[in-house]
């Protein structure tokens, strides 16, 4: 018997094996996919590197200030998408290694909670296997949802995996149906590497999260707008047709759009069909977990996006770690969503952590803000990056941080620093008197809290 079953090898089942292993348990793990779940194969970690291509094809124009002269090049997709393959094939190919190097059984097929202390797996080649274990995690992510007739084929019609398992090459012209994360990140891929690119949103802006201000919507669709990618809010798709190769879209508006293929970005679903005994679902198929990450049944747990939390990478691996820990050392640490960074890659990145100015005025909090754009920092004015601002969160009274919005070059990086500053209850005041290295880009902040910590200037 195992000390440790993971159903899931995804970030939350890696993080898991990670944290169990150093720990001493002798762990089994079941994935009936790629190692490294959708996050390596699909999502996080494929998508940034489509967006480092594209970011850098943005910038081919401004080269020639740097005395670099090109005078022909091409854009070459497929090859984009050989050397995204490449790349996870060598990250996925370390894990692999990392288990072998463990002697940690990996399981190839579909995993099912049969007893509270019982596995069945079913193999590809349909033969079945039972193992057990003293404890379980379940980390087996979600999937895509369809919507309304729009029901994905693989051909004409695409979910986001099929986008990053199957898409060698991009259509001349695509529709994505959300203007979400996934939505406007893929839009403004497809969009550099030569794609006509439609999205429809059924809100009233892009982006529309509760952690994304208007200010940083509106300055994105700004950005959109500038590089032809079109947008339809309020928008929904009333009917659609397929003939010679080509859909034929009637929009909610009345207008009319010809694209070779349409892309579903509406959301995702939990993985929770994998038990037979009864483990405590919501109404939407989540599994219920106490605050400890503990289910219905007391030796399973679960994380990831298969609970009811932010679907994002590192929630599950911080609440992987968290589920470990309880299930070695007893229900004794809870899990705290307070301060979770958030980061986005559009047309330019998009980093936030805490309360918006919108989030703190639902909950009574007054507030005063700092804000400097870009395009005033002597980095992002080196590095051509001059598009973008940071906007800080201050609660008026005490002058300390609780919030941050950071739009432009690095901000998936540059969000941590407010992530510990909010977290040590730091002020305007000692966020303007940090010494930050000069130029830096996180030189930014010690200029968005000169007002609020010093005096306004103008």
């Amino acid at each position: 018997m195992f000390d440790l079953i993971i159903l899931g090898l995804g970030p939350g089942g890696f993080e898991a094996a990670l944290t169990a292993l150093r720990k001493g348990l002798s762990i089994a793990v079941v994935e009936r996919d790629k190692l490294g779940g959708n996050c390596l194969n699909r999502a996080c970690v494929p998508t940034k590197y489509f967006w480092i291509g594209a970011h850098y094809i943005e910038k081919l124009n401004i080269l020639d200030e740097y005395g670099v002269h090109i005078t022909d090049y091409q854009i070459d997709y497929s090859k984009a998408w050989e050397g995204k393959e490449k790349n996870i094939s060598f990250l996925r190919k370390s894990i692999s290694q990392l288990f072998k190097a463990k002697k940690v059984p990996v399981y190839k097929g579909e995993g099912k909670i049969i007893d509270k202390n019982k596995v069945e797996i079913t193999k590809e080649d349909g033969t079945k296997e039972i193992i057990e274990g003293k404890y379980i995690l379940i980390a087996t992510g979600s999937k895509p949802i369809a919507i309304g007739n729009l029901v994905p084929d693989g051909k004409y019609i695409l979910t986001t995996e099929d986008y990053m398992d199957n898409l060698k090459e991009l259509p001349e012209s695509l529709l994505i149906v959300g203007g979400g994360v996934a939505g406007c990140e893929l839009g403004y891929i497809s969009s550099r590497y030569g794609t006509k690119v439609h999205i429809v949103e059924i809100k009233d802006r892009l982006l529309p999260v509760p952690f994304i201000s208007m200010e940083v919507s509106k300055f994105l669709m700004r950005k959109f707008k500038q590089l032809g990618i079109k947008y339809y809010l309020e928008t929904t798709i009333k009917d659609f047709s397929i003939k010679d190769n080509k859909i034929n879209v009637s929009l909610s508006t009345d207008e009319i759009l010809e694209v070779d293929k349409i892309l579903l970005s509406v959301g995702r679903k939990p993985n929770s069909d994998i038990d037979t005994i009864g483990i405590e679902k919501d109404e939407r198929g989540f599994i219920k977990t106490n605050e400890f990450l503990q289910t219905s049944m007391d030796n399973i747990y679960a994380c990831g996006d298969v609970v009811n939390s932010p679907m994002l990478a590192h929630v599950a691996m911080y609440e992987a770690k968290v589920a470990v820990h309880n299930i070695i050392s007893g229900n004794s640490k809870k899990v705290d969503y307070s301060l979770i960074p958030s980061a986005i890659f559009t047309a330019l990145e998009v980093g936030h952590i805490g309360l918006t100015e919108e989030q703190a005025k639902e909950k009574g909090i007054e507030t005063v803000t700092g804000y400097f754009p870009f395009m005033y920092n002597d980095k992002a004015v080196d590095e051509h990056e001059k598009e973008g601002f940071v906007r800080l969160i201050f609660e008026k009274e005490t002058k300390k941080i609780i919030g941050a919005s950071i739009v432009g070059s690095s901000a998936s990086e540059l969000i941590h620093i407010i992530q510990l500053a909010i977290k040590n209850q730091m002020t305007a005041e000692e966020l303007h008197e940090f010494i930050y290295f000069h130029p830096s880009l996180s030189e930014i902040f010690s200029y968005a809290t000169y007002d609020v910590a010093v005096g306004k200037l103008f």
